[in-house]
């Protein structure tokens, strides 16, 4: 049931994964420089994750709204890959893409043959707490715009959102019978986008440093 379940899971993610490069790709008609168009954009994505979430009983729906999420978050990481196409580093922007698949691979595979059940863990509360410490860490670079930091933020946030697989993925694992499988692609989709760009600016802050 478990493997079903993920398998499910696995291809609405996938497909979620698609339509945020279609998202990407029609970016570049978009005035994104407008802070306001992009405030915006990021408060309709944090109501179609409520949405999401509230309306996970109808199915149809619930891939409307989470591909419409996905479309828009497109949308706003997408003058973030132009630029590095612009400046000739696209192969920053695969080689990210691609360390983010094989962390999702390989924790995926650890969960599956080692049979890891995290389900009645506490390591989600603990994942929770650090997110919000990096979000508060964020906030205070802002104002102090100090790149040093900036990378150690992005270095933690891949090993917070790493963690994050390896929970959301033992949990439709073990526990397919309470997980929706709009909302679970929806935790995935998170984790992977929320790796792969903090591995970009990883990757451009050790090429600008070179």
């Amino acid at each position: 049931m478990g493997t079903y379940f993920l398998s499910r899971v696995f291809g609405i993610f996938s497909m979620s994964l698609v339509v945020a490069a279609i998202g990407a790709y029609f970016s570049k008609d978009v005035n994104l420089t407008n802070i306001f168009v992009v405030l915006i954009l990021v408060i309709i994505e944090f109501a179609l994750i409520f949405a999401i979430n509230a309306l996970k009983r109808n199915p149809t729906l619930s891939a409307l709204l989470l591909f419409g999420f996905t479309f828009i978050s497109g949308l706003i990481i997408g003058p973030v890959i132009y630029t590095f196409f612009q400046f000739g580093a696209s192969g920053l922007v695969f080689e990210a893409l691609g360390i983010t698949a094989g962390i999702f691979l390989f924790i995926t595979a650890i969960v599956y043959i080692f049979h890891i059940d995290l389900t009645k863990s506490r390591i989600g509360i603990f994942l929770m707490m650090a997110l919000f410490g990096i979000i508060a860490v964020s906030i205070v670079n802002l104002f102090l715009q100090n790149p040093a930091l900036y990378f150690w933020i992005s270095s933690i946030t891949v090993v917070v959102f790493s963690g994050f697989v390896l929970y959301d993925i033992s949990k439709i694992l073990n526990n397919p019978q309470i997980e929706n499988e709009y909302v679970a692609a929806l935790q995935l989709y998170l984790d992977f986008y929320n790796i792969f760009i903090n591995l970009l600016n990883i990757l451009g802050i050790v090429r600008t440093r070179k």
